[in-house]
């Protein structure tokens, strides 16, 4: 019975997320690596994809993702038309293009790049973010999740 709070606050989260205006549109894309025999080196045990050097990105697929910082001042750029961000953390929620039990759903796991779409069509710069942690708002099962990602700007794309 205590598990359908936070299955309702899930079910909640994704209505919102999918619908907010200030929504992004987003692409997920999974560190993978390509090196053979890639789950041990020698006798010393199994590695983290961040300390892999031979690695792709496979794209999961799209989704939506809703900024969940707290507000606090930050910069403004030159034009005075949007500001660049207060710190190094950043936190959304982010769900799936599809909903889970359907074969084109996915989940959100730590050094995953979610790329933020700012604009429309194939030719949109993105803005390059990797998951590094999440946090619950709920202590029950199934947990309320939110992403904590750090700006990648060496992933980010400009628009063509």
């Amino acid at each position: 019975m205590l598990h359908n709070v936070p299955e309702t606050i899930n079910r909640m989260t994704r209505n919102i997320v999918k619908n907010h205006p200030n929504t992004f549109t987003c692409q997920v894309f999974r560190k993978e690596v390509t090196r053979p025999d890639a789950a041990t080196l020698g006798g010393l045990g199994v590695l983290d994809t961040a300390d892999e050097e031979q690695f792709e990105y496979v794209f999961m697929g799209n989704g939506c993702a809703l900024p969940a910082d707290q507000f606090a001042p930050a910069p403004m750029v030159s034009h005075g038309d949007a500001n660049i961000g207060s710190g190094e953390e950043f936190r959304f929620l982010i769900e799936p293009e599809e909903p889970p039990g359907q074969p084109e759903w996915f989940d959100i796991r730590t050094h995953d790049v979610v790329y933020l779409l700012m604009g429309a069509g194939p030719s949109a710069a993105k803005l390059a973010f990797e998951v590094v942690g999440t946090e619950t708002t709920s202590n029950i099962p199934p947990f309320t999740t939110r992403y904590i990602t750090n700006r990648r700007d060496d992933l980010h794309v400009a628009a063509a």
